[in-house]
């Protein structure tokens, strides 16, 4: 066999698993989870904390991190997955959280598509990416997400970074 030929085998074989890697990445990212809604807190205001779970686990512990953090400082905190079957009143939250991690420059589609079919407005929002790329492309997709009429702040962080995500959620 030509020298050309196994070089080529070998490009297409490394252009096949590069694309499986991504297909796999971009399906698990927009994987919709069963909702397990937890509460910490007991807090005069309310604050609803929806979430993508990321595939290696670490959006779970800075959601908890973000929720004990805010429960500190008189919230209740409904923590979720995003779901088309959620059914969360707007009037009954002060604060809304929405985040996932950055695959391929997006978080994923179950949030997005959670977070475009609400309705509510004059509400404070604070939306979170966690990435390992300075780069937020995603923030500014997950920003045309939320009803217009709302106060936006938004924060990338990296994986280990929530504790500086709980001090952007305070200040």
């Amino acid at each position: 066999m030509s020298p050309w030929l196994i070089c080529l085998l070998v490009l297409l074989g490394g252009g096949l698993l590069l694309a499986g890697i991504f297909y796999w990445t971009a399906r698990r990212r927009d994987l919709v989870r069963r909702p397990v809604e937890k509460r910490v807190g007991y807090g005069a205001r309310g604050a609803l904390l929806i979430y993508q779970p990321s595939n290696r686990g670490k959006n779970h512990a800075i959601a908890w991190a973000l929720a004990r953090t805010l429960a500190r400082t008189g919230y209740t905190v409904t923590l979720n997955y995003p779901s088309p079957v959620l059914n969360y009143d707007p009037q009954d939250y002060d604060l809304f959280i929405f985040g996932g991690s950055a695959y391929m420059g997006e978080v994923g589609r179950p949030l997005k598509d959670y977070l475009s079919s609400l309705h509510f407005q004059g509400k404070q929002v604070l939306l979170f990416v966690v990435g390992d790329l300075e780069r937020a492309p995603e923030l500014a997709g997950l920003r045309l997400c939320v009803p217009e009429g709302n106060r936006i702040r938004s924060i990338k962080i990296r994986p280990s970074e929530e504790k500086k995500l709980c001090q952007f959620a305070l200040g």
